[in-house]
């Protein structure tokens, strides 16, 4: 029980300051006015997805087990695309996704292909590597690289400076003091929830993806609902997107840093499923991203209904098969 209490002290610490953090890339959007792909899928995406990156090299560097690191990414992104659709159910009438750009559309594509890599390379016997670097990381970093010129290149244009409210090294102070604070209990976080696996008996990547992967994944859930309720909908929509594939390149930088070999040649096929869910979650989501303007509600809201029962089956698969 200790355990479990010191887990939910420390992702009310992770959310509290991935709040004041993103209230800080919110000041930023304020004074350039750049597009919600370019400001939610790059910048504010970063930032709240800093608890993935450190629990995932902590994960795999410290506590050498990579199956914790990737049930982290794998369920953070699958949970980040069902709080999306539920987001979009429980404010239905904005009809958020009539009124994103097609830059996001672009990233979601990027991480679908690369769900399509994960999968190849967990079954392949030709995936090699370079070096302790497997291919696999170097086709998602490459993948990372190409979406951060597309979306650079179409927002470029839209940039224009306002008067803020803030003081720019105010601002600076404000994020670094709250990154710190995210940097560690992130930290904590990882060693935790690796007790909890050791105690509970249940698998690592099944841990990995509903304690570790919910709770780095708090931050999105607060930004979209903010967001959200702030109208900005392209943010919203970006942010989630953007955290997406900024988690699949950290997969990419976790294997950079486990020096012992390539983490796709030891993960467990375990993840399988939870590729599988995520894979299925983000066509979907590409579709609603693509699809001309919805009035219907009932069709409108399908294709999050759908996204919603594809994760409660992971939840429902995992827990008879652990």
């Amino acid at each position: 029980m200790g355990v479990l209490l010191q887990y939910l002290v420390l992702s009310i610490i992770v959310v509290v300051s991935s709040i004041r953090i993103s209230s800080c890339v919110d000041e930023l959007d304020k004074q350039t006015k750049m597009g919600g792909a370019l400001i939610g899928g790059i910048l504010l995406a970063g930032v709240t997805s800093l608890p993935e990156l450190i629990t995932s090299i902590s994960s795999t560097t410290m506590l050498n087990n990579p199956d914790l690191a990737f049930g982290n990414i794998l369920g953070s992104n699958a949970f980040n695309i069902f709080i999306l659709a539920v987001g979009n159910l429980f404010f239905i009438k904005a009809m958020l996704f009539n009124h994103t750009g097609k830059s996001n559309t672009k990233t979601n594509i990027i991480s679908t292909v690369i769900y399509l890599i994960i999968l190849f390379s967990f079954y392949s016997l030709t995936m090699g590597r370079i070096g302790h670097v497997g291919i696999s990381s170097i086709f998602i970093g490459i993948l990372y690289y190409i979406n951060l010129r597309l979306i650079s290149d179409e927002e470029d244009a839209n940039s224009s400076c306002d008067q803020s409210c803030c003081s720019l090294p105010l601002l600076i102070f404000q994020f670094i003091f709250w990154a710190i604070v995210l940097v560690f209990s992130s930290l904590f976080i990882s060693i935790t929830t690796d007790k909890i696996a050791q105690s509970t008996g249940i698998g690592s990547s099944f841990i990995g993806a509903m304690f570790l992967g919910v709770a780095t994944s708090l931050p999105e859930m607060t930004s979209l609902i903010s967001l959200i309720r702030l109208k900005n909908y392209d943010l919203a929509v970006g942010n989630i997107v953007g955290s997406n594939l900024f988690n699949f390149a950290i997969i990419a930088l976790t294997d950079l840093f486990y020096l012992s070999g390539s983490i796709f040649e030891i993960a467990d096929t375990s993840n399988t499923l939870l590729v599988i869910v995520g894979l299925s979650e983000s066509i979907i989501l590409t579709y609603m991203l693509v699809r001309k303007e919805v009035k219907n509600l009932i069709l409108y809201a399908l294709p999050s209904l759908m996204i919603v029962g594809i994760y409660f089956y992971y939840i429902v698969a995992s827990l008879n098969n652990g």
